[in-house]
């Protein structure tokens, strides 16, 4: 079958010898409708540098969403034609799974009929994720969902709820997720800090109640005045010891900066502030059962329009045409990129 590989070499490819998975008894197969390019991720394993993906060649993807075509024998949580999303490749003789989400075909588990009865999945916590979604919804919004669960559920870990001011920096696709969701669990004021005036734009349309260009001098000092020591949160999407420091900045006493970016490397590096009481909390990583509680709530609100999608979404391509896709990351001029298998 078709899919998207990383080789060896650090190289993408679309090929057509992935060998179509086959189900066990607690599985279903789900014929994949669209994938998206996750920023952070997917970015990551093209480089070799997520440590979860240690194995090349590897199918590519996790933010996928799909139908399904046929169940196993003991299955009870899925049924043929409901779409779902998170499915993965199990890894086979040619290619390990970098989960494997742009693939043609691809593997729901159903870990609750699996604990039922007593049986112990490998890779189970990917069952808990892997959830059933409205028959109404279009699939790239169903795709749509990991990014903002995975956002959703983080902000549930900290405890961010009704918080009054949170600042969040970086104005990419994570970025603008952490708004929509912080303002869904009703944060107070919820402010960004970014390097591209389009997209900070789009951060304002979607409820920012403040956004600053940070190659700005002047609306650096502007947020300097206006949201120092202010912050109970700051949201650091990027990930890198200058974000962090920059977080430090804005947070009160005991504030916390919240580590959802990946480009830490290997070491934390920052500077003591003068604050004497403040956390630093890494959230890089989604954990199954706080994603999975976020589900219906996100749903709802896509469902209900409280969430644009649409200007999440801002490029749709066939996977034929995925280096355009790519680049379209690359170059920062995309939020979410969606690839299709088939018609649009």
């Amino acid at each position: 079958m078709k899919g998207l590989i990383v080789t060896t070499d650090r190289e993408l490819r679309l090929v057509d010898d992935i060998p179509e998975p086959e189900i066990g008894d607690y599985e279903a197969l789900v014929k994949i409708r669209c994938c998206m390019i996750c920023n952070g991720t997917d970015m990551g394993v093209i480089r070799h540098k997520v440590r979860e993906a240690d194995r090349y060649p590897a199918v590519l993807g996790h933010e996928d969403a799909g139908y399904v075509v046929r169940v196993g024998a003991k299955v009870t949580s899925y049924k043929a034609g409901d779409l779902v999303v998170r499915a993965s490749q199990p890894d086979n003789e040619k290619y390990a799974s970098a989960w494997g989400g742009f693939a043609e075909y691809a593997v729901v588990k159903d870990y609750a009929a699996a604990a039922k009865d007593g049986v112990r999945l490998k890779d189970a916590s990917l069952g808990i994720t892997q959830q059933v979604c409205p028959p109404k919804m279009r699939p790239e919004d169903a795709s749509l969902l990991i990014t903002l669960k995975e956002t959703y559920s983080a902000l549930d870990r900290i405890g961010s709820a009704g918080c009054g001011n949170m600042l969040i920096i970086g104005d990419g696709p994570v970025a603008l997720a952490f708004l929509v969701c912080a303002k869904l669990q009703g944060a107070g004021k919820v402010y960004l800090f970014g390097n591209h005036r389009e997209k900070l734009e789009t951060a304002a349309r979607l409820g920012a109640d403040g956004v600053y260009l940070n190659k700005d001098p002047d609306e650096v000092r502007r947020a300097e005045r206006e949201l120092g020591r202010k912050m109970d949160f700051c949201i650091d999407t990027i990930g890198a010891n200058p974000t962090m420091e920059q977080g430090l900045d804005y947070i009160h006493e005991d504030g916390t900066v919240a580590v959802y970016g990946l480009k830490s490397d290997e070491y934390i590096n920052v500077r003591t502030p003068v604050l004497r009481n403040f956390s630093i909390r890494y959230i890089q990583w989604p954990l199954p059962e706080w994603e999975a509680r976020a589900h219906e709530p996100v749903v709802r609100a896509v469902m209900d329009g409280k969430i644009d999608t649409d200007a999440l979404i801002t490029h749709r391509f066939p996977v034929e045409k995925y280096q355009k896709g790519i680049e379209a990351v690359r170059n920062r001029t995309a939020l979410k990129v969606v690839l299709y298998f088939g018609e649009e």
